[in-house]
């Protein structure tokens, strides 16, 4: 029998709109108003870190200064850490591209009686405009992608309850990599260029709760 173990990440994935300094409208998709998520492991079994070698436009324990962001900054991601309890996660990327941007996470299994996990990430909460339906549901979940090779291993939109439909297999003693794709969705996009681009930056929350679940095999 499968034993399910919530290793919790709270937070949010959202649209930002806003401005940068002399280029006028800058469009940002990101992981909430301050870009970040976190991704928290309580138990000894599993651990998160960033990557060992992450992708060229992720930066490791750094953060994102969202008020300042110029276009030639775009794409960016940070992933920083907390002792393997606790990864945080800011991301930032235009609203009319897609980006891959590859290796951000390690997950690491010490379970010492040789036991295996799988564990994928579940998106449980979204913010106004999704549940209003003005964003559809299935767009938000399809933009933010964890990955495993080229195997997505987040919320499966075609799922009734949108539960991860692939997870990675994590073994004692071999660790596994995890990577982060962002899409471009109409809908989104088209959310972005129909807001204001006046004033102080806007964003729009897409996702308000990330969980990630391991599984005991």
């Amino acid at each position: 029998m499968k034993r399910r173990n919530v290793l919790t990440a709270v937070g949010t994935l959202a649209l930002g709109v806003g401005t940068a300094l002399g280029t006028g409208a800058v469009d940002v998709v990101s992981s909430n108003s301050d870009g970040s998520f976190r991704v928290v492991s309580p138990g000894a079994d599993i651990r998160i870190d960033p990557a060992d070698s992450v992708g060229a436009d992720v930066l490791k324990n750094q953060t994102i200064d969202f008020g300042s962001l110029e276009p030639s900054d775009l794409p960016v991601a940070t992933v920083s850490e907390n002792n393997g309890q606790m990864v945080t996660i800011q991301v930032a990327v235009t609203a009319a591209e897609a980006h891959n941007f590859g290796d951000i996470l390690k997950i690491t299994n010490n379970n010492s009686d040789g036991i295996d996990y799988e564990v994928a990430f579940d998106y449980t909460g979204f913010g106004p405009k999704v549940d209003d339906g003005t964003i559809p549901q299935s767009d938000v979940i399809d933009t933010f992608e964890f990955t495993h090779g080229s195997t997505v291993v987040s919320s499966n939109s075609g799922d009734q309850d949108n539960d991860p439909t692939n997870f990675v297999t994590v073994s004692p003693g071999s660790p596994e990599t995890i990577g982060l794709y962002v899409n471009k969705m109409s809908s989104i996009e088209n959310a972005v260029t129909a807001g204001s681009f006046t004033g102080n930056s806007d964003s729009t929350v897409l996702i308000d709760e990330v969980t990630a679940i391991a599984n005991q095999l």
